[in-house]
Formats: C-alpha cells, structure tokens, sequence
C-alpha cells in the first residue's frame, strides 16, 4: 500500500535500504530479480513511498547479503516507521555519525533554525566546538573529541554543495554571550559567524535578549517534494524527528515570531562584529576590514529571506 506522503521516518529507512544495497554491489533490478518483486516496489521502497513492512525489510537486506546478527538495527528502524510517530535519532552518542540529521538536512530545500544557548552547529569553529564538547562530557577521550569535531566540521559541507538548501539562522544574543572556552575562541567564533552569514543560501538574525525568550532550539527542514520535519535537540538520545502536521504548524508559527522580533542581516553581522570585538579589544581594525569586505554583500531589510516557510 502506497504513502500518499512520505515521512520522515520511512525516507530515512529508504535511504538506509539504499546504502545496503550499494554497500553489497547490487543494483535495484539484481535485487528485485532476486526476490521475485516488481522493481517499482523496490523504488517505492527505497524512496520512502512505501509504507514497507519489517518482513519486506527483513527480505530485503537479507537479499543483500546481511546476516542475522547485523539485521536488528533495522527491523527497530522499521518497527518506529510503523509507528507513524517521531522518532530519537539513533545516534546517541556524542562521536556518533549524525547521520539521521545530515540526511534531513541535505534533502531539504529551506532550513530555518533557532539556537538559545549555543552558536548552532553548523556555524561552529573547530576549537569551539571542541569547547563545547568538553563542556558537556567531561574526562571525555582525546580520540572521542577528535572524532567528534571531525564530524561537525564535515557536516558543514551541506552548506556548499552543488544545489544547498537555504539556510535561515535565528540565534539568541545569549547564545552569543555565553562564553565557551577562553576569550580567543569566542573572538574567533564570533567572527566566523560575519563570514559565514555572507553566501547568499545563509542568512543569520540575531534574536535580541530584550525580545524574551522563545523556547528551547529547534530545526524546520522544509521542501515541497516532502513532508515538512521539525528537529529537537536532546542531549540524552541525540535528537528528536517530529513531522505531524499539528506539531510542525506550530514551530511555523514560532518562526513567524522570531521573524517580527530579529535584527535584519546587516544588523546582526554588525552585532557579531561588535561583539567579538569585546573579546578581543585589539582585533578593531581587524573587525573593520571584514565588515568593509563583506559591504556589498549584506542583504538588509526587517525580513525572513524567500518568503518565509517554504
């Protein structure tokens, strides 16, 4: 029986079967062949438009050469897709792969984001993100941080791929206030940020402390092949995948607000900039030779860029 919409949770499983496929040198048409199934089934399955059941996974991979202890990862992914309701990433710990947010991330087409305590991840310097870590875990090994920043850094690369999704940061000036390591990294963080807002898929608007607080931090991956998908971050399980309609309406809702409420662009990379400069009371000229290089490409206005919610 066929989706007439595609979650989130059926399209991750789709691209898990797809991976175990290429990963066992088979094509589609080897593997519907081989089990007897019309290849539109395969397709169908593979692209998440297939409300696929465990005994079809389970065939599936087999097919493909797995044995049966490497089967469970997957009949637990197919049970939550099942469900029909959010599901925790399953990478939970803190060098995992991020694999189920990447995923999301790069099959959208607008990413509008809300940070309140931490400059969001895909904007983050190495050394801050190392800070970071060794804040939430401590007595953490060295080869586990490594790990860790290493997948960070090279989740970035969503933002510089062939077609990138347009990404909109909202972030909190508390998140820019809260200090993570020494004076140097906050410096050279905040200065990232002036530069990283320049391409024209990203767009950053600093939420001022004086607007109130609005919650905790959220991701809304939005394109119009597929359902909406809202991210919650959560420190115990990795991270949350919602796509109900009545929960996804009401971070629109959230973003509408925080849209009313920003700094336009050009005032918050000036914000940046100011800010770092209280780090480092030095970098002045520093900080005016960035914000003079990147004039002509700040794109002001009191406004959401692309119109809002996709």
């Amino acid at each position: 029986m066929g989706n007439r919409y595609v979650s989130a949770a059926y399209r991750e499983l789709g691209a898990m079967l797809v991976r175990t496929r290429q990963q066992a040198g088979l094509t589609a048409t080897e593997v519907a062949r081989r089990l007897g199934w019309p290849l539109t089934t395969i397709s169908r399955m593979e692209n998440g438009r297939r409300t696929t059941t465990t005994t079809d996974v389970i065939q599936y991979v087999v097919m493909c050469g797995l044995k049966w202890h490497e089967l469970q990862p997957y009949v637990e992914f197919t049970r939550l897709a099942e469900r029909k309701q959010g599901y925790y990433l399953s990478d939970e710990r803190i060098d995992g792969s991020l694999q189920s947010l990447i995923f999301h991330e790069s099959s959208a087409e607008h990413v509008l984001s809300y940070e309140s305590q931490v400059i969001p991840g895909l904007l983050q310097t190495p050394d801050y993100a190392r800070a970071r870590i060794i804040a939430i875990e401590s007595g953490i090994a060295e080869e586990t941080v490594a790990g860790a920043v290493r997948t960070r850094m090279e989740r970035r690369q969503v933002l510089n791929q062939s077609q990138p999704p347009r990404f909109t940061f909202y972030i909190h000036e508390h998140a820019l206030r809260l200090r993570v390591g020494a004076d140097k990294i906050m410096h050279e963080q905040l200065l990232h940020l002036v530069f990283m807002a320049a391409p024209d898929n990203v767009t950053m608007r600093i939420v001022p402390s004086a607007a109130g607080a609005f919650g905790e931090a959220f991701r809304l991956m939005e394109s119009h092949e597929f359902r909406p998908v809202v991210y919650l971050d959560d420190l115990r399980f990795g991270g949350l995948i919602l796509d109900a309609l009545a929960y996804v309406n009401s971070y629109r809702e959230l973003v509408s607000k925080l849209a009313d409420v920003a700094l336009d662009e050009g005032q918050s990379r000036e914000f940046a900039a100011r800010l770092a400069d209280e780090y480092d009371r030095g970098s002045q000229q520093g900080v005016t030779d960035v914000l003079a290089q990147e004039q002509p490409q700040q794109r002001c206005g009191n406004r959401l860029r692309g119109g809002g919610v996709a």
